[in-house]
């Protein structure tokens, strides 16, 4: 009976380890990787400008906190965020904002951040800013 707790309780320690483990660096890490710009909307002026997919890409590195920019846009009258370059990031906690984090890069606050379908979308229009839509 011994040796069936004994088995019984390392099986339970090994298994909630698993899935604390999987569970926690999905749940903060998921920025992570290659993501493609697609469009870029918003601010007073009404700007409406689509990319197509893979033009531009941003590519998240959790483990050093920067963003890989390859901006391949040859229109300059496309708002398209960032020029080609490495730029740090960071989460920024949000308390009197409409959402609990913003994100930062290169020290500025490029707002509200949002998961859906494959989608990141960064949104600052509450302050007549952009919405930033990149795809996987």
């Amino acid at each position: 009976m011994k040796k069936l707790l004994f088995s019984l309780g390392i099986s339970l320690t090994l298994a909630s380890g698993a899935c604390s483990s999987e569970n926690s660096s999905a749940a903060t890490e998921p920025i992570a990787g290659q993501w493609k710009l697609v469009s870029v909307n918003g601010t007073f002026a009404g700007i409406h400008d689509n990319f197509t997919e893979g033009l531009i890409t941003w590519n998240f590195n959790p483990a050093t906190q920067k963003v890989t920019v390859v901006n391949n846009n040859t229109n300059p009258n496309s708002w398209d965020m960032l020029d080609t370059g490495v730029y740090s990031y960071q989460f920024v906690n949000n308390p009197d904002a409409p959402c609990a984090e913003s994100i930062e890069i290169d020290g500025s606050v490029y707002g509200c951040y949002s998961f859906a379908n494959d989608s990141l979308v960064i949104d600052q229009s509450v302050a007549d800013g952009y919405t930033i839509c990149l795809k996987r």
